[in-house]
């Protein structure tokens, strides 16, 4: 099974400085690799990426850290060979 988890999130309530931060965090900056790319995930749009199912207690303890407000969906990914 493939199972990966879908993350929505909200960062409409920090200041511009601290989305910036969080941004950051999430895609990396310059040489930095972000989050999303270490957890071997990708952005599907904006507020909104995909990452694997085992990575996705990491991810929630990082929005909790933060004070986002987050949506999680786990799905099965299926795939033809």
């Amino acid at each position: 099974m493939n199972i990966q988890s879908i993350f929505t999130y909200d960062l409409s309530h920090l200041k511009s400085s601290k989305k910036v931060l969080f941004v950051y965090l999430l895609k990396g900056r310059t040489k930095n690799d972000g989050l999303i790319k270490k957890f071997k995930g990708s952005f599907l749009v904006q507020s909104c990426f995909i990452i694997p199912q085992k990575n996705a207690l990491e991810i929630e303890e990082i929005f909790n850290e933060w004070g986002i407000k987050y949506n999680r969906y786990d799905v099965n990914i299926l795939t033809r060979k």
